[in-house]
C-alpha cells in the first residue's frame, strides 16, 4: 500500500516519464518519400515504351531500354523491400524520468515549500496586499507583522508571498535605501518574518496564483488577504468556495482584526511604533 503523502512535495512534484517501449524504426509513419514514388512513375513509363520500342524493330534501341529497365527494376525492388522493412533500431537503455517541477517549488529561493507538512494548519499571506492595507491606513508595515505573529503564536505555519517588486515598494515608502542590495533580510526584519516564510515571486507574475495554489494543496489552510481574486474564480473553484478559505484584514478603534477568524487575545496598535 502506498504512503499517504506528508510533505507538499509530494502531491505537486509531477514526473513526466517518457516511454519505456523501445521505439522502432521500422514503424510506419506517413507516406512513402518523393524519391520513391518517382520511381514507381519511372518504372511504369519503362513498362508501356519497352512494348512501344518492340514495335519500331529496332534491336539496339530496345536493348538499351531492356538494360535501363531492368536497372531501374532493381533500384526500384530495393527501395520497396527497405521502404517495407525498414530494420527495427531500439533506442539505447530506457529514457530517464523528467521531472517537471511545480511552480510552487521551481521559484522557491528558500527552498522551503517541498517540506511544508499537509498536516499542519497554515496562514497563506498576500504579502504585498496587507503591505498596502498597512500604508493605506497609516500604519506601514504593522498589520502584516502583527497578524503573523499572532497567528506563529497561535500555532499557524506563515507563508507570505511578496510580488517581485515589494523592495521598489519599500523604497517609495521611505522603508528602504533606495540603492542598496535587496536583500531578504530587510523583509525578514520589517514585516518580523523568517526566512522560510518569505516567497518572493518572479517578475512579471502577481503573487495571487501562488496564494491560490497553495492554498489548493494545503488541506488546512486559509489566505490572509483583502483582495477577492475574482479572475481567478473560474481556474480556483474549489479553493474558492464559500467564504471561509479568506480572512480580510481590517482595523477596528486601536486593533487589528480578521473577518472570520476571532484570535485567542486582542492584536492592538496602542503603544507599538511605526517603522
Amino acid at each position: 500500500m502506498d504512503q499517504a503523502p506528508i510533505f507538499l512535495g509530494d502531491v505537486i512534484t509531477s514526473p513526466n516519464a517518457t516511454s519505456q517501449r523501445p521505439r522502432l524504426a521500422r514503424e510506419p509513419r506517413g507516406t512513402a518519400p518523393l524519391s520513391y514514388r518517382l520511381a514507381n512513375v519511372i518504372v511504369l513509363t519503362a513498362l508501356t515504351a519497352g512494348p512501344i520500342v518492340w514495335l519500331t524493330h529496332d534491336p539496339a534501341r530496345f536493348a538499351g531500354v531492356g538494360l535501363m529497365f531492368v536497372f531501374l527494376l532493381l533500384i526500384w525492388m530495393v527501395g520497396a523491400l527497405l521502404w517495407s522493412w525498414r530494420i527495427a533500431v531500439p533506442d539505447v537503455g530506457p529514457k530517464p524520468h523528467k521531472i517537471t517541477p511545480h511552480f510552487l517549488l521551481k521559484n522557491d529561493k528558500q527552498g522551503f515549500m517541498e517540506r511544508l507538512r499537509l498536516d499542519t494548519k497554515t496562514a497563506v499571506f498576500d504579502g504585498s496586499n496587507i503591505f498596502h492595507f498597512g500604508l493605506d491606513n497609516d500604519v506601514s508595515v504593522l498589520p502584516l507583522r502583527m497578524v503573523a505573529r499572532q497567528l506563529r503564536f497561535e500555532g499557524y505555519r506563515i507563508v507570505c508571498f511578496f510580488d517581485n517588486n515589494i523592495f521598489y515598494r519599500l523604497e517609495e515608502n521611505g522603508l528602504f535605501a533606495q540603492g542598496h542590495v535587496h536583500s531578504l533580510h530587510v523583509i525578514m526584519d520589517l514585516f518580523g518574518l523568517d526566512r522560510d516564510e518569505i516567497y518572493i515571486v518572479p517578475s512579471g507574475v502577481q503573487a495571487d496564483g501562488y496564494v491560490l495554489s497553495c492554498l489548493k494543496h494545503l488541506p488546512t489552510s486559509f489566505a490572509v488577504t483583502n483582495d477577492l481574486f475574482r479572475d481567478y474564480a473560474r481556474r480556483y473553484p474549489s479553493v474558492m468556495k464559500g467564504d471561509l478559505w479568506r480572512k480580510g484584514v481590517y482595523i477596528q478603534g486601536n486593533e487589528v482584526k480578521l473577518r472570520q477568524f476571532k484570535f485567542e487575545k486582542p492584536v492592538q496598535l496602542t503603544g507599538v511604533a511605526v517603522p
